[in-house]
């Protein structure tokens, strides 16, 4: 679209154009005859040329000007020119119109070869000026029509009636929940079978989004079939087909080709570009994998995990150290995921031997697969992460535990050596100062790295290292999104995550890679040590989306989260339970659209933004007339400036007092978790 000129810049053009019709008049010496000139000349034709202003001497341009069957539109400048008008009688109209602007009607007297007119436009709705609506006639003379104004243009139109004045105000909490339904996963127990050590299969991924293999490449220019396909074979790539103009969809002929062959691509003479060919998800539809076990893993829809992965399933870029017992890396559902090199703070000190000797309860292992097990490859479980870093840093023993010492040193190890994120599904008595510890945990926030920890299991105080300020403490609920009765509690609870009950059924746990009896398997087990690494995985998603800054990751854990138990923040479930998908759209609450529609949906008032209250996201949509009305806010999750799929939108009922202000609770789902009738509504609504 191309920019429209300045004020400026258009009155310098309107003088220049007065200038250049001035010009004109004194190369063809005269104006035009007076207009009670003698009409009777033999010229059969004339020229006119004019501009079409506004009553400040602003162009008009586009304007539509017509004379008897002739037509022209005036230009950028507002300028316009006929030649060779065949002379029609005595006195003829010029007809000017165009949008926004009242029509006008010009009156002018052809008595010579040349005439110049300026016509005048009024907007519409403007009753200022001196009421002139027609246009200036050849020399500003004062027959009809003349530049004195005194146009015979239309009637203006009667003003419209005042919109009333309302003094009713909405003022709306708005906050998110959660896509899963606590009850979707199967009451089943895990087979008894147990699968062996050699059961599992090696997958090799890279990169959930990207076809391994599989590049666009785009050409400057054609080139010959033959001279194509010799320049791919030298790239050590084949075409799979031309996808469009100088487009290609090339694939490398050697299996495990990929960075150097993009190279090798990029390199070649007149390529323009390279682009990884890349997987494409319907939005914000939950992505169910083909693992064997997912349907018993109530906890990740719980936290809107399977929505999340329609943004992103991980990254092997990003590391998670897991402090623990060690893990388990042959376990099959381990094998294939990228385990970086590790340390053994728990005995030997060992750079290696991080490996947990655990022949029943692994628990390092368990937390590695909650957080990254092996995704869709027709087994075992799903991890949050299908592709992640993990590194193992073994500060505990399974049989003989572990000291603050080994945790300290274990901290500071992971930061020193690359970690993202930290992993502590364990605990100790907070009633000391643990200075060394402390440290640690400041050194590794100066470095950027993310800290979560469970609450502990004492239905109590939280527990160290979670009560350390920098620490995203995790409590924990059960399926039914209620605290558990084991979870601690307290001031510095910041989430609640999945952490299982298993009481009255196995199956109310946290199912997770584990070992019994010397063989690996799955287990189900119980604590805030397993909802502790539902939010390790979620941060490692949002890394892995682009949100990187330790800040924004605990606001947005924080904001995003579904609100539980008393209203806003308390010491029981902190500020709610984790929303992944809102966390990895960045999906603030504060980043809402907040509107008001009236009973017959024909009026809207807002929308506007929130502001943050406290914990709360409150908006204020004032001026809103009294009766039945209807509150209703979505945000752009999917950021194409339209509510549709992807989004999160809710809406509800509040009775508009005559003066005064209504308070509304705002709840808002993922848009393709709403009733179909309320996604009409609120699209009608949102998207006019």
């Amino acid at each position: 679209m191309k920019s429209l000129p300045s004020a400026t810049t258009r009155r310098h053009r309107w003088f220049h154009s007065i200038a250049w019709l001035l010009l004109a008049t004194l190369v063809t010496g005269c104006f035009g005859s007076p207009l009670g000139g003698d009409p009777g000349r033999g010229t059969d034709t004339f020229a006119l040329q004019g501009i079409v202003v506004t009553p400040d001497g602003t162009p008009v341009p586009g304007a539509v000007v017509r004379v008897g069957d002739r037509e022209t539109t005036s230009n950028e400048d507002g300028t316009f020119a006929f030649k060779d008008l065949p002379v029609q009688g005595d006195r003829m109209e010029i007809v000017v119109s165009a949008p926004g602007y009242e029509p006008a009607t010009e009156v002018i007297y052809p008595s010579g070869s040349n005439l110049s007119v300026t016509i005048v436009l009024t907007p519409i709705g403007d009753t200022g000026g001196d009421g002139s609506d027609g246009g200036q006639g050849g020399d500003g003379g004062t027959g009809p029509g003349g530049g004195d104004g005194g146009g015979s243009g239309p009637e203006p139109e009667p003003e419209p009636e005042p919109e009333p004045v309302y003094r009713g105000t909405v003022e709306a909490s708005v906050r998110l929940v959660n896509a899963g339904n606590a009850q979707v996963a199967a009451a089943a127990a895990v087979p008894r079978e147990l699968l062996s050590s050699s059961a599992g299969r090696s997958v090799t991924r890279t990169t959930a989004d990207v076809v391994p293999g599989e590049w666009i490449v785009q050409l400057d220019s054609d080139y010959p079939v033959q001279a194509i396909n010799t320049m791919w074979a030298d790239a050590g790539v084949r075409v799979i087909e031309r996808l469009a103009d100088n487009f290609y969809l090339v694939a490398a002929e050697e299996a495990n080709a990929s960075l150097e062959t993009e190279l090798r691509l990029a390199q070649l003479p007149n390529v323009v570009s390279v682009e990884p060919n890349k997987r494409v998800r319907p939005v914000a539809v939950p992505y169910a994998p083909n693992d064997t076990y997912f349907d018993r893993q109530w906890s990740l829809p719980l936290v809107s995990i399977p929505y999340a992965w329609n943004v992103t399933t991980g990254s092997r870029d990003v590391v998670v150290a897991v402090l623990d017992t060690g893990i388990l890396p042959n376990h099959p559902d381990l094998q294939g995921v990228r385990i970086v090199s590790g340390r053994n703070f728990a005995s030997d000190q060992s750079a290696t031997n991080y490996t947990d000797d655990a022949t029943s309860l692994s628990h390092g292992t368990m937390v590695a697969g909650i957080i990254g097990a092996m995704t869709n490859n027709g087994q075992g479980i799903a991890g949050i992460n299908w592709s992640v870093s993990i590194m193992p840093v073994r500060v505990m023993s399974s049989r003989y535990g572990g000291t603050v010492a080994a945790v300290g040193q274990g901290i500071r190890w992971a930061v020193d050596n690359g970690a993202h994120v930290i992993n502590m599904s364990l605990a100790w008595d907070a009633t000391y100062n643990d200075t060394f510890v402390n440290q640690q945990i400041e050194y590794a926030v100066s470095k950027g790295v993310v800290l979560v920890a469970g609450a502990g299991n004492d239905s109590g105080r939280v527990t160290m290292p979670a009560a350390h300020p920098d620490v995203i403490a995790v409590g924990a609920v059960d399926r039914s999104k209620r605290l558990t009765w084991y979870s601690n509690y307290g001031p510095q609870v910041d989430v609640v995550a999945p952490g299982g009950d298993t009481r009255y059924s196995q199956a109310n746990g946290i199912l997770s890679t584990d070992i019994v009896s010397g063989r690996y398997t799955y287990s189900y087990q119980q604590g805030t040590s397993f909802a502790a690494p539902h939010v390790t995985g979620i941060v490692a998603l949002m890394y892995s989306a682009g949100i990187t800054d330790p800040n924004e990751i605990r606001e947005l854990l924080r904001y995003t989260a579904e609100d539980l138990g008393a209203p806003g923040f308390d010491n029981y479930y902190g500020y709610g339970l984790v929303n992944a998908y809102a966390a990895v759209t960045g999906s603030d609450p504060v980043k809402a659209r907040v509107g008001v529609a009236s009973a017959d949906g024909t009026r809207v008032w807002g929308p506007v933004n929130p502001v943050r209250i406290g914990q709360r996201a409150v908006a204020r949509v004032e001026g809103v007339a009294p009766g039945r009305q209807t509150v209703f806010a979505w945000i752009d999750s999917v950021p194409d400036g339209v509510l549709g799929q992807g989004d999160f939108a809710g809406m509800a009922e509040v009775q508009v007092p005559e003066d005064g202000t209504v308070s509304a609770d705002l709840v808002l789902a993922i848009w393709e978790t709403l009733p179909a009738q309320d996604r009409a509504r609120l699209a009608a609504w949102a998207n006019r």
